[in-house]
């Protein structure tokens, strides 16, 4: 009886050590940051359960010439006025998988509605305006979001165009990395995950 127990103890262990690892492992979840105490998910998906309260469209002008950070106040300002027109109440916007961008409730609001699954570019996660849950190392910093020079010439690369262009610089400088994360500092971030 003693083994048959200790054999249920280790198999149990084992079962909840392989998940937390496989949590850990995930390297595409992220945290996304909240904005007047609205969760904004942009170029992103939330992982929980949501439901799609009303949809609107996000006409933003010079897009191209705005950080993530701008794109979300300016979105969240859009999505205020479609919710105040329609006498609705959002949890949270989602961004860019859209013709129109959402605004959406969580099912279960005890949950951590900030966890997100980023895309790829090339191979690597793509973190914009969020945070990756995997334990990670800073490789290099850049600043290809910086809209200061864009502004001056008169033409503003589109947001992909400006991610594409910190992988091809990282590759460049041959560094050995998983992830970038754009956006959401002052420099644009090449990371690895530890």
């Amino acid at each position: 009886m003693k083994n048959k127990i200790l054999a249920t103890i280790l198999f149990i262990g084992t079962f909840t050590s392989l998940s937390y690892n496989q949590i850990q492992t995930d390297y595409a979840l992220g945290r996304a940051n909240k904005t007047n105490n609205k969760l904004a998910f942009i170029f992103s998906e939330p992982v929980n359960d949501y439901e799609v309260i009303f949809t609107f469209k996000n006409g933003i002008a010079n897009i191209n010439c705005k950080s993530p950070q701008q794109l979300i106040d300016e979105s969240i300002t859009n999505a205020n006025v479609e919710a105040a027109q329609q006498g609705r109440i959002y949890d949270a916007i989602v961004l860019g998988t859209a013709e129109r961008d959402m605004a959406i409730i969580w099912k279960d609001k005890s949950k951590d509605n900030s966890i997100c699954r980023v895309k790829r570019t090339e191979g690597k996660y793509v973190f914009v305006d969020c945070e990756p849950i995997s334990n990670h190392s800073i490789v290099d910093k850049y600043n290809v979001s910086g809209e200061g020079k864009q502004r001056l010439s008169g033409r503003c690369q589109g947001h992909q165009e400006k991610i594409d262009k910190l992988i091809k610089k990282a590759n460049k400088e041959k560094h050995d990395f998983d992830a970038v994360m754009y956006g959401s500092s002052t420099n644009d971030l090449v990371i690895k995950f530890n």
